[in-house]
């Protein structure tokens, strides 16, 4: 029996992967978390064979928390399960820890199949992640700064409003979404642009003139 957590800020989502995976008689849904931090005190506590882990979620993304529980416990088989279509967030994930990555558009053939591979140890990445993969990493080592990462309309306004030097609580009343939300975008930028802090999100908007 392979026993799973959920890890999505979704409850819908949540709801709809809980009954797809019941009818796996291989599979034990083990339990739910909205969070990452929720992630990773629930895979310490319940030690799960596999992980189905979003990436963009509040308090703690996917990223960090794949990190933490690969940390804490290697054993534990992370396999990011997301929206995001870009090789920046494959990377990262498989990065921090992940030995899978699959996109939401997938079928529940994909994803039976994906859970049984990463728990058998393999590795297991969806035919398009793989694409994503390759040209991220090829665009790296040709080190051009031409190559200008996809940003979507709100990351690009909370990236014109850290250039400013506001705050999150500034950001979040100037664009009437929640400080978390705020969170969520700049680590998203952090991790699209390859940078740090806020100081490296303006200097390598600067340079490759996302700014414009």
């Amino acid at each position: 029996m392979i026993r799973i957590l959920i890890v999505d800020d979704h409850q819908i989502l949540r709801d709809g992967l809980r009954q797809m995976l019941s009818e796996e008689n291989s599979f034990e849904v083990i339990g739910e978390a909205a969070n990452g931090k929720e992630a990773v005190e629930l895979s310490i506590s319940l030690k799960p064979d596999v992980v189905l882990m979003d990436v963009s979620m509040p308090l703690m993304d996917g990223s960090e928390a794949t990190a933490r529980i690969h940390a804490a416990d290697p054993s534990i088989r992370v396999l990011a399960l997301t929206m995001l279509d870009q090789g920046s967030f494959v990377q990262l994930m498989l990065r921090n820890g992940a030995v899978g990555y699959l996109l939401k558009d997938t079928g529940k053939e994909e994803l039976v199949q994906a859970i049984h591979d990463v728990y058998e140890g393999k590795r297991y990445l969806a035919a398009k992640a793989t694409d994503l993969l390759i040209v991220n990493v090829a665009r790296q080592q040709s080190g051009s700064k031409s190559y200008l990462p996809s940003l979507t309309r709100r990351e690009k306004e909370v990236l014109s409003l850290i250039t400013k030097g506001l705050s999150d609580q500034d950001i979040s009343g100037s664009l009437f979404i929640s400080p978390s939300t705020v969170e969520s975008h700049r680590k998203n930028l952090r991790s699209k642009l390859g940078a740090r802090n806020a100081a490296e999100i303006v200097r390598i908007a600067m340079e490759r003139g996302l700014l414009d």
